[in-house]
This record gives structure tokens, C-alpha cells and sequence, in this order.
């Protein structure tokens, strides 16, 4: 038996919790553990009137576990944040977080490296303006980060550092013979970078690749917009709703006079109403936020082919998937009406999250169906 969040990964509703993990393996073979969690995901009770709101969790890796006690006081903001230090000893550990009192538990298998063995998890993206890790590799542009590496370490100099605008263009229907050429995306050395320079390093708009030749340890940055994976201004809601706007309608869109308010009367126009509207609205750029949370790579998830289908056709009844294959399955497997979408990985160095959609003339139907669906107002929430 497969538990819905294994049958269904790409749904943020099938999992209450989505912790934001980070790791670095120190010269001592120690572990420095980094957890951020909305605190919107936990349950906070209180014995009576006059306590505070408490969380507990419950945090396991490998055979050690914490109990973390998240109190909120009336001038607690933001996220919950937690560092600790694990001894280590096992390089590929399970690491699991428990909400103790909603009973929700979320679990992954962390690979990191030891003293001996120069690895991956000895590097910690940190950003100077959250003041904390950057696991993903996203930065917000024109930041200042730092690339933190152990003390004395032989990786301190000699780090050549790469950089590429990716494309912006957006994938085309499923139906289409046209595919975008990632391969041809490839990153051209810049300078070569001391341990000064990893230590204040301004994120320039696109993509920067750090290699070290001696241990042959290589970093990726993705530059992000601010507020990602969320789409803030009216210029970034506009660019999703290409997927299901006419050539025509998003050419007006995109050279409104007032983006907002044409935003708006395109969606007004789908829904019929303002209520009806709104949860178009909601509904499509919910989908688009998950897409960049999963899918993003050289470029932010909803511009890739897992991003488009997911925010046309929703979530997947099921998603069967290997090391190199996923298989979006819509409707019941197996059936005449059940809808399969393949998604073949590729290698690519700066991208190891891209997946690329077999595409065929036979989803043409399906498609054309999905898009009129939005535009008469009759989607629904996954």
C-alpha cells in the first residue's frame, strides 16, 4: 500500500507539513542541522486562558532525536526556526519531524558526506538578508549570500565560477512538435573565486554555477524574483496566464495601460461572476506557487512542462515514477477515460529537477477541453 502523499507527491494538500531543512557536515565529521517551518502548519494549544499557544515537534535523524517546544507570545512573527548539532555517523540517515499534537508526520532520507570525503552537504548557501541557509540553491536576486565552507579546508581557493541566462520562453502545448532546446544551455566561465570572495557574493539575474576543480564539488544558485515562489506583482500574474489566453488576449494583456485591472476583467470574463472569479483566481495561482515550490530549475517551475500541466489539469490521481520516468496519471488508471502524461528526466549540470513532457497530436482534444474549462468557469479545486 502506497500512502496518498507517495501516490499523489505533487499535492501540498495530501502532506501538512512541508519543512524546510539544511544541512552542513562539519571537518569533524558533526553535523549543523538547520529546520524553518510555517508556523501555520503546526497545532498550538494552551492549558487554559492565561498560557500561551505551544507547539511540540518532534525531530528524528538516524538514531538521535529532539524535542522542540515552539511557544507564541503576542509579538511572535514569522517562521519557526531551529539549529542544533548532530553527532553524524550515517550518510545516508532518515530524518523525520513530528507534530506531536495534530499527529502529522513528514519523513525524507538526507545524503551527506564525512571528515574523510569531500561532499556536497560540506558547502552551506546562507543568505546575508534572511540570515539563514538557502537549501534549494533559490537566492533572491541582487542579495548578498555567502557560500560557507569548513575552516581550513582545501576547498578554501580555486573556485571557477559559471554563469547563464536561461530562456524565458515558455513550453508549448502538449500537443505540440516544438520542444525547447535545454541542452544547448550552458553556462561560461567568469572568474575564478577565493574563500573572500564566496564570503560576499552579490546574486546576479540568472543562473551561477561554482565548480571546484580539486574536489570536483559543484554549487548551483538560481536568482529568484522576490516573494518566490509567490507571484506578487501584476506583471508576474499575468505572464502564468499564457497557458490558457488566447495569442491575441495575452498580447493585450501584457501592453495594458493598467495590468491590474485588465487582469482582473480577464478573469471576470471566465468566471461570469465576482465571487466565481476569485476562485478561478485562487485556484490557478495556488497551482502555480506548487509548481514552483516542485518543478523549479533553470527556470521558475511554472515555466516548465510538469508547471504547465499541473496548473491546467490539476493534480494527478496518481503519479507512478522511477529514477528517470514520471507517469501523471488523471482519471481511473487503466480505464478508456484515464489520462497519462509521460515526463522523461534529463541530465542537465545546472538542472537536476528537469523533466521533459513526451509530447503527441493525441492530447490535442484533451487540452483544448482543459482550456475551455477554465475559460467557462468550471474548475475546481484539487
Amino acid at each position: 500500500m502506497q500512502s496518498p502523499s507517495s501516490q499523489r507527491p505533487y499535492d501540498r494538500r495530501a502532506t501538512g507539513l512541508h519543512p524546510d531543512f539544511a544541512y552542513q557536515t562539519l571537518s569533524s565529521g558533526e553535523v549543523d542541522v538547520y529546520l524553518k517551518l510555517q508556523r501555520s502548519e503546526l497545532l498550538y494549544t494552551r492549558d487554559h486562558a492565561e498560557s500561551p499557544f505551544v507547539a511540540n515537534l518532534e525531530i528524528t535523524l538516524g538514531d538521535t532525536t529532539w524535542l522542540l517546544m515552539d511557544t507564541i507570545w503576542h509579538h511572535t512573527q514569522g517562521d519557526l526556526r531551529a539549529r542544533w548539532r548532530w553527532d553524524g555517523g550515517d550518510s545516508f540517515p532518515i530524518i523525520q519531524l513530528k507534530d506531536q499534537l495534530r499527529n502529522a508526520t513528514w519523513q525524507d532520507r538526507v545524503a551527506l558526506g564525512s571528515s574523510q570525503l569531500w561532499h556536497r552537504s560540506h558547502l552551506l548557501l546562507w543568505s546575508y538578508t534572511d540570515r539563514w541557509p538557502l537549501p534549494s540553491g533559490n537566492a533572491t536576486i541582487h542579495d548578498t549570500i555567502a557560500v560557507l565552507l569548513p575552516i581550513d579546508s582545501v576547498m578554501n581557493e580555486g573556485w571557477i565560477a559559471s554563469y547563464v541566462i536561461p530562456p524565458s520562453s515558455l513550453p508549448p502545448p502538449p500537443y505540440s512538435g516544438a520542444r525547447i532546446r535545454w541542452d544547448t544551455v550552458s553556462a561560461q566561465p567568469l572568474t575564478t573565486l577565493g574563500r573572500d570572495e564566496l564570503s560576499h557574493l552579490v546574486v546576479p539575474e540568472g543562473v551561477m554555477a561554482l565548480h571546484h576543480p580539486m574536489t570536483n564539488l559543484g554549487l548551483v544558485i538560481h536568482s529568484r524574483r522576490p516573494n518566490f515562489p509567490e507571484l506578487v506583482s501584476p506583471v508576474d500574474l499575468i505572464r502564468p496566464v499564457r497557458y490558457i489566453a488566447s495569442r491575441a488576449e495575452f498580447k493585450a494583456l501584457s501592453e495594458a495601460e493598467h495590468p491590474k485591472m485588465a487582469l482582473d476583467d480577464f478573469w471576470l470574463a471566465c468566471g461570469k461572476s465576482p465571487d466565481a472569479a476569485r476562485a478561478l483566481l485562487s485556484i490557478y495561482y495556488e497551482r502555480v506557487e506548487e509548481a514552483n515550490v516542485a518543478f523549479s530549475g533553470l527556470t521558475e517551475g511554472w515555466m516548465t512542462d510538469r508547471g504547465m500541466v499541473h496548473i491546467v489539469f490539476g493534480v494527478p490521481q496518481r503519479v507512478r515514477k522511477d529514477a528517470w520516468n514520471e507517469y501523471w496519471v488523471y482519471g481511473e488508471e487503466g480505464t478508456a477515460n484515464a489520462l497519462t502524461f509521460h515526463f522523461r528526466k534529463r541530465q542537465h549540470p545546472l538542472d537536476d529537477n528537469h523533466f521533459e513532457l513526451q509530447r503527441s497530436i493525441q492530447f490535442r482534444t484533451v487540452w483544448d477541453r482543459a482550456v475551455s474549462n477554465w475559460r467557462n468557469g468550471r474548475v475546481r479545486g484539487d
